[in-house]
């Protein structure tokens, strides 16, 4: 990273943990709220924009090429969503964003965007994972469907077909995206290439507790943006920022 990189990382992470500050001082929850809205909309757009600026570093029909172009769209449609989110409290008078809402559809769709990324880039490179990595991709799995189905169990029964489908997707889509991931990062021996996806690994693994976690406290009427929770989703961008930062030295 380029010193310029460093200190916007370090502006990144620092303004993600001024939330916990925030918190523990008793600020007032509508500044919490705007504050946490304001955060996640530049975190995910930016981490968008970035993924699509490495993306224009690779060779058209580059595996990487399209790889990135689909993680940057997952990315900016979860921005999408988190504006549609943030607007909802701005009109009604700082009130939290119900869920299911119509920012739940730019969310649903950030992890099959990030999954497609993520096998077009596989199975372009001809990459086979190790048998070590097929079965951590499949204890993965489990793991995920498990805490996936604890954290959306109470809204696929007697809540309504949106509540219903919602929660059936935010179950099954980010457990998968966790195993390809994990696919995919173990199938390299080393090496640049091998870091990159490691690190977007973290940042999907960040991605993915902050979506179940936020999906079971809405579901218990127990979150309030602007929790120590949202960190994951700020955390996880930067994450994968940083991979595809990673990812267009490279080129150089």
């Amino acid at each position: 990273m380029t010193a310029i990189q460093r200190f916007i990382a370090a502006i990144w992470v620092l303004s993600t943990l001024l939330m916990v500050v925030l918190a523990m001082a008793g600020v007032d929850e509508v500044v919490r709220l705007y504050y946490s809205n304001a955060l996640q909309l530049l975190s995910s757009i930016g981490c968008g924009l970035i993924c699509l600026t490495v993306m224009d570093a690779f060779p058209v029909g580059s595996p990487l090429r399209n790889a990135w172009r689909l993680i940057g769209a997952g990315v900016i449609a979860w921005g999408i969503g988190a504006m549609i989110f943030a607007g909802y409290p701005l009109m009604n008078n700082g009130e939290d964003t119900p869920y299911p809402y119509y920012a739940d559809i730019g969310y649903l769709l950030t992890s099959p965007l990030i999954a497609m990324g993520l096998l077009v880039f596989k199975r372009g490179a001809g990459l086979v994972a190790p048998l070590w990595g097929k079965v951590l991709a499949v204890v993965v799995f489990l793991i995920s469907i498990y805490w996936g189905y604890y954290a959306n169990n109470e809204g696929l029964t007697g809540q309504g077909w949106a509540m219903a489908l919602s929660s059936i997707c935010y179950m099954l889509f980010d457990p998968i995206l966790m195993a390809i991931t994990v696919l995919t990062a173990t199938s390299f021996t080393g090496g640049i290439v091998a870091e990159t996806w490691w690190k977007a690994v973290l940042g999907v693994a960040l991605y993915f507790f902050a979506n179940q976690a936020f999906t079971y406290l809405n579901l218990i009427d127990d979150y309030t943006t602007g929790s120590w929770i949202d960190m994951g989703w700020m955390l996880g961008f930067g994450m994968i920022a940083w991979a595809a930062m990673t990812a267009r030295r490279m080129m150089l």
